[in-house]
């Protein structure tokens, strides 16, 4: 592609796109047909896009708390996890679909995306769009997210990598900024981790490779990060304030920890040779996506010592999430050039084993039965989400809890009190609740709501807290300033874009 020259992504494209689309369909036809079978996070995926379904369909269109988790405990799992992934499941429930078939036509919907998102990016670039895309919505970490993790939201991240990247070749112009904001705004909301780790291994030496000739580069990028995390705070802002609210801890157990999981501890035949491979087709190139490549392999694998100690990589969890982020940059390398007979041949034999691997793992788990019934009736959300001060203790196999000792307290909003003494209801204790008789506040502690009482009745309210209206005056406010950005009333940025990360500079 020549410099300054704006690629035509118009109709000419749209047959590519219907191929794609076409591809994903057939990719997941079989969960369609007997999915999306006993993942991972099946448990997660499936209360967690009934309970938005649900209450989407009563017109709130951002359910945090999902009320009938931990067997009507309820959970504020949406304080803390990102909504994106889960508003398009969650939505499809809503308008009618199963919600098995939600999850199966929100994981189509999200495949397809990324591969036109891909498309988008390698139009851009002039590299094979069409046969790129198709290389990057298959290759096996991909579908392992699907298949094996039931990952529904690191699922969705696919679709926000290659948007990040044309945004970043497109800077300091206008619309690059504010794709950049965006699309980083969109991966902020769908999943944290690989949003942390995208800012490290991707978007940092993309900046860096773009700024090297053009310093205002640093500035425009700095201005769409910035952008980005005020129009994502209406999440961040109570995600990162009300740790102290839940059973955190959970969340940092030995096993989610990335200093725990190292080549010696990974399976040969997935991880290593997932690396190994695009190593092999992007290192040909010597370019900044082979150095991504190579550098993001060796830290999914831990081969990079003490780096998973550096905060916040440490919140990272798993360090092989990086694979999504190393499969984008080796297509975009591998689509630079040709690679010889010798080198594909190599590259194809070590994928062999993890499409092996996905493949039986995905066709045992659909064809193990799954209990869809007693989880509608438990609802195991997440251990993490527990709130502070629950015994650990009671958190068993598969990190499900023991809630039988919560059974038998008194539901609902209301309770007639007849004796004076310490009353427990059968909710979770969150900063949103509130525990009034006669309109006045009454002290509660946790970990299930429980005051001191006097004969009288008394009331549970849903409150909004501090960091509900600071992270939404947050994102309104960059909201209006993106607009204005987009309409051209800011100044400072430039109508015409300048050196762009083509792949005679990549």
């Amino acid at each position: 592609m020549n410099r300054g020259v704006i690629p035509h992504y118009g109709p000419r494209h749209w047959p590519h796109y219907g191929l794609l689309t076409l591809v994903a369909l057939v990719v997941m036809l079989p969960s369609f047909l007997y999915g999306p079978g006993a993942t991972h996070s099946v448990s997660f995926n499936y209360i967690w896009t009934s309970q938005f379904g649900a209450a989407m369909q009563q017109g709130d269109l951002y359910p945090r708390w999902l009320p009938d988790s931990f067997e009507g405990l309820g959970s504020p799992a949406f304080f803390f996890y990102p909504p994106l992934a889960y508003w398009l499941t969650g939505g499809l429930d809503a308008l009618g679909l199963s919600t098995l078939q939600a999850i199966n036509m929100g994981a189509f919907l999200l495949l397809a995306a990324s591969g036109i998102a891909m498309h988008l990016w390698l139009t851009h670039r002039g590299t094979h769009p069409l046969v790129g895309s198709l290389i990057y919505m298959l290759l096996p970490y991909h579908q392992l997210d699907f298949w094996v993790r039931g990952a529904l939201a690191e699922f969705a991240a696919f679709v926000w990598i290659p948007l990040i990247a044309l945004a970043i070749d497109r800077l300091p112009h206008r619309r690059g900024v504010l794709l950049l904001a965006l699309s980083y705004a969109g991966l902020l909301i769908t999943h944290l981790p690989t949003a942390m780790l995208a800012g490290f291994f991707l978007i940092t030496p993309l900046v860096a490779v773009r700024a090297w000739p053009d310093r205002a580069i640093l500035l425009s990028a700095a201005s769409a990060g910035a952008l980005a995390i005020a129009l994502a705070g209406f999440y961040l802002v109570p995600a990162l304030t009300l740790q102290d609210a839940i059973s955190s801890q959970m969340l940092w157990t030995p096993g989610y920890q990335p200093a725990a999981w190292t080549i010696w501890t990974l399976s040969p035949g997935l991880m290593p040779c997932i690396a190994l491979a695009l190593a092999i087709l992007a290192w040909p190139t010597r370019s900044v996506w082979a150095v991504i490549v190579v550098a993001g392999g060796m830290a999914a694998l831990n081969l990079i010592f003490f780096l998973w100690d550096i905060p916040p990589l440490g919140r990272a969890q798993f360090p092989w999430r990086l694979l999504g982020i190393v499969e984008f940059a080796a297509v975009t390398a591998l689509m630079t050039y040709y690679p010889s007979i010798v080198r594909a041949g190599i590259a194809a034999a070590l994928l062999i084993p993890p499409y092996i691997y996905v493949t039986g793992v995905a066709i045992a788990n659909m064809d193990r039965p799954v209990d869809y019934a007693k989880m509608a009736r438990q609802m195991p959300d997440a251990a993490e989400y527990l709130p502070v001060g629950f015994d650990r203790a009671l958190i068993g196999e598969g990190r499900i809890a023991n809630l039988s000792q919560y059974r038998d307290l008194p539901k609902g909003p209301e309770i007639e009190v007849k004796q004076a003494g310490s009353v427990s209801l059968h909710r979770a204790a969150f900063p949103i609740w509130r525990v009034t008789r006669d309109g006045r506040e009454v002290p509660s502690t946790g970990p299930v709501i429980t005051f001191a009482a006097q004969p009288g009745l008394y009331r549970v309210e849903r409150v909004m807290i501090w960091q509900e209206a600071a992270g939404a005056l947050c994102t309104l406010a960059a909201a209006l300033l993106a607009l204005l950005a987009g309409l051209g009333r800011l100044p400072g940025l430039p109508a015409r874009r300048r050196h762009p990360l083509t792949p005679a500079t990549a």
